[in-house]
């Protein structure tokens, strides 16, 4: 396998070149085909709905196999499935950094212990990795060859990264910047200063935050210096939130404020075709979590403690209908859990304080089952990814483990 170092000269060398001239002829957005044996995303879709809505788990999953990626107090960073193989991604600092196992097993295929991985997103047959530093790589899934890598930008990410990928481009972003690159070459197309997360709905993209903006595809060529998706309309408000789920013809998005004399996080409902505010659920000193979607309902948590010795109420799960009423709440001891959906099942990964794995019917909010997550090396678990296929389950937690249930 090249040396890091090789492969970033050879990216360089190559942006540098591109520089003198057009690094597209322009490209749509595109679509991201999903099926239910696979977990491409990390929230599955580009519409980052969270939902694998034509699969289905077992009703009492068994644990099948569990790996540990031998770095304690690492989180699993990015964990996505494909036909015949799991890749996840952690820390640097990590002993294994970015490792391909084989599905049925937990055998490893390849790794990479040079990578320093902050999210990962799997394409036919490409695993793409970025860092928080802004380095982004492709690497071949069956040998974990790298393709390319290229010493990219990045802005804050105190509050996460994230990779796209439609096809012919993947996104990243992060708190301060979004960039779009060829996914054959890793030339960058565009890119746009401000916060990075951002969802894809037909002809727009949708970048998020408290303020949203959508854009439309670039139909010119692209430079580093100009060009790029032009903005259709945008939403300003004020603070920080979580990045936008598209419902339909809404966008939801969580928020939480600016000045810190006003602690109130909010679950708004944006309409997709302007972005006019539709409507808005306000959660005094709390945290909202990006929802995952189920049929008619919008599930999300609001969490409360923690930062705040004395917390205005309970932590809660929620959902909530498309003109926002609350349609079920359930008290729980989390923070800020992971959500995913499968079928007709709400999966909440939560931490030490609560069950570490619980799944939800999403009609009521009841407990279906609950599993811990601790292994023989480990005894309080949290959990930070979750994909959820046909017939299984993987979960990587706070403690670099990764467990197959089926």
């Amino acid at each position: 396998m090249p040396s890091r170092r090789a492969v970033l000269a050879t990216g360089a060398s190559a942006g540098l070149a591109a520089v003198a001239g057009c690094l597209s002829s322009g490209h749509s957005f595109g679509t991201l085909e999903t099926d239910p044996d696979s977990w491409r995303l990390s929230r599955f879709d580009l519409q980052n709905t969270g939902h694998n809505a034509d699969a289905t788990v077992p009703d009492d999953p068994e644990e099948r196999w569990r790996v540990e990626l031998e770095s304690p107090g690492r989180d699993v960073a990015g964990l996505v499935v494909g036909e015949d193989v799991v890749v996840v991604g952690s820390e640097e600092e990590a002993d294994r950094s970015l490792v391909a196992l084989e599905r049925d097993d937990g055998d490893v295929r390849w790794e990479d212990e040079d990578a320093d991985v902050a999210a990962i997103a799997l394409g036919d047959e490409t695993v793409y990795a970025t860092a928080e530093d802004g380095d982004v790589a492709a690497y071949d899934l069956g040998t974990g060859e790298r393709d390319w890598e290229i010493a990219g930008e990045s802005g804050s990410t105190s509050h996460g990264v994230w990779l796209r990928f439609d096809g012919e481009t993947l996104y990243r972003g992060d708190d301060g910047r979004l960039t779009a690159y060829d996914t054959d070459s890793g030339d960058e197309r565009w890119h746009r200063s401000g916060y990075g997360a951002s969802a894809i709905d037909g002809d727009r993209l949708l970048r998020g935050n408290t303020g949203l903006t959508a854009y439309g595809s670039p139909t010119e060529s692209v430079r580093f210096d100009d060009g790029g998706p032009e903005p259709r309309w945008e939403a300003s408000e004020r603070g920080h939130g979580t990045f936008p789920v598209v419902w339909e013809d809404r966008i939801l998005v969580g928020a939480r404020y600016w000045p810190l004399d006003d602690d109130s996080a909010r679950l708004q409902a944006h309409r997709l075709d302007d972005g006019e505010l539709e409507w808005e659920l306000e959660f005094p000193g709390a945290y909202v979590t990006s929802p995952v979607i189920v049929g008619e309902r919008a599930i999300f948590h609001v969490g409360r403690g923690g930062w705040d010795d004395d917390p205005d109420g309970p932590s809660m799960l929620m959902a909530v209908d498309r003109e926002g009423t609350i349609d079920w709440e359930l008290e729980t001891e989390w923070e800020r859990p992971t959500l995913a959906a499968v079928g007709e099942m709400v999966l909440v990964g939560g931490d030490a304080d609560d069950t570490d794995l619980v799944a939800i019917d999403p009609t009521d909010g009841e407990r279906r089952w609950e599993r811990g997550l601790q292994g023989d090396s480990v005894q309080v678990a949290s959990v930070s990814a979750l994909a959820p296929v046909d017939g299984e389950l993987f979960v990587g937690t706070g403690h670099s483990h990764v467990v197959a249930y089926g």
